[in-house]
């Protein structure tokens, strides 16, 4: 009997290591395309960084230093963003010729076609930008047109759920759709202000977004993340500080409309507020601090209504980065500072999208909203007075 015993023990644990080796491997088996996808995306961005940078300098597509916005102290090659599209388009294309992913591709045309047309031309824009410059209207208006064919594609606020009531959000969600991916592409462009700061910020993001597709097996964003996260990680060797090259505003553009496009659920059964507001939250450093900026820049002086719009989207040194580096001295412990934040808001995200740990991801968002409201007021005093601005806030 006891012999028994002991023979059916071993056989329960032989085919429980069998059924965990099983699971193990499945696992293993989704996830190694997409590190691949990662190392591919990294591999790819860094090449191509390489060639845009040797190009930009000879052909004399260059950032010059000066004494106001730009700190930089030598002459730094632009259109890095270039790199960072191909880093991300490229290995995707080499996916969707894999025949397993035909599948996936064929699921989510709509959304790729409404990716590439909206992408296109955010690109255009950010190249036009970085070598001749486009005036505010002129960008909005671009923007715009790109965040309606991107919502139009199926990016977009349909329908919310709130107390076992459903909502249909009809043309209320086109336009808060719309105005939301306009703002996260100018909140990533604000952001783009010291050397590496939003692609460390974006690459923070992106995982975030990364987990969440995991979460939500959402394989579509999932995949287009993964892409974003390895191109920027190819990116980063030659953008950290000192910068060897800029993304300007065509890699900065570009990946706000995407992390912005990553936010929205796409359309289904009457998604929570929950649902919909947590992937946002993973946004909220350049979010909070751009609307913090807008309103300082708005109420400064006291001039016309079409003065204060231009002045909202006029460049200055008001941002959360320019006001920790006046006070510590410091760009490498501004972008650590930075990260922090926005790290403890990514996982806030993951959190809160998570019925089980929605209280914890509550929680952790309001520290990292408080720890960047010190942040960012600690320093505002001197900040101001050493820039000569108002103190308005």
């Amino acid at each position: 009997m006891a012999r028994s015993s002991r023979l059916n023990a071993r056989n329960s644990a032989a085919e429980g290591g069998r059924r965990s080796t099983t699971i193990f491997l499945r696992v293993l088996a989704q996830y190694v395309p997409l590190t691949l996808l990662l190392i591919t995306s990294a591999l790819t961005s860094f090449v191509a960084t390489a060639v845009v940078r040797k190009t930009a300098s000879h052909i004399g597509l260059v950032d010059l230093p000066d004494d106001d916005r730009k700190r930089h102290e030598v002459a730094t090659p632009r259109l890095g963003g270039l790199a960072i599209i191909f880093g991300f388009g490229f290995p995707l294309l080499l996916l969707a010729a894999n025949p397993h992913a035909v599948n996936l591709v064929t699921k989510n045309l709509t959304y790729l076609f409404g990716l590439l047309a909206s992408g296109s031309l955010i690109v255009g824009l950010g190249v036009y930008d970085d070598l001749i410059g486009a005036n505010a209207p002129k960008k909005f208006a671009i923007q715009g047109v790109a965040a309606l064919i991107l919502v139009a594609y199926g990016f977009r606020f349909t329908e919310i759920s709130i107390a076992g009531l459903s909502f249909k959000l009809g043309v209320l969600g086109w336009l808060a759709s719309i105005l939301w991916i306009v703002f996260i592409i100018n909140a990533i462009n604000f952001i783009d202000g010291i050397d590496s700061l939003a692609t460390v910020v974006s690459i923070t993001i992106a995982a975030a977004f990364t987990v969440i597709g995991i979460l939500r097996y959402d394989y579509f964003s999932l995949i287009i993340m993964v892409a974003l996260m390895g191109s920027l990680i190819g990116f980063y060797p030659w953008n950290k500080p000192p910068a060897k090259i800029f993304m300007g505003d065509t890699g900065s553009m570009f990946i706000g409309l995407l992390l912005a496009a990553g936010s929205i659920v796409k359309p289904s059964k009457s998604p929570t507020l929950l649902i919909v507001v947590g992937p946002m939250i993973a946004l909220a450093l350049p979010v909070i601090d751009t609307l913090i900026v807008m309103k300082q820049r708005f109420g400064g002086e006291r001039t016309s209504l079409a003065s204060r719009l231009t002045r909202v989207v006029s460049a200055d040194r008001r941002h959360i980065h320019h006001i920790l580096v006046a006070r510590y001295g410091s760009t490498a412990k501004t972008i650590i500072f930075i990260w922090l934040i926005t790290l403890l808001f990514a996982v806030s995200a993951v959190l809160t999208v998570v019925q089980s740990t929605k209280n914890i991801g509550y929680v952790s968002g309001c520290i990292a909203l408080l720890a960047m409201i010190v942040l960012r007021y600690w320093g505002n005093v001197r900040h101001h007075r050493d820039l000569q601005l108002p103190l308005d806030s």
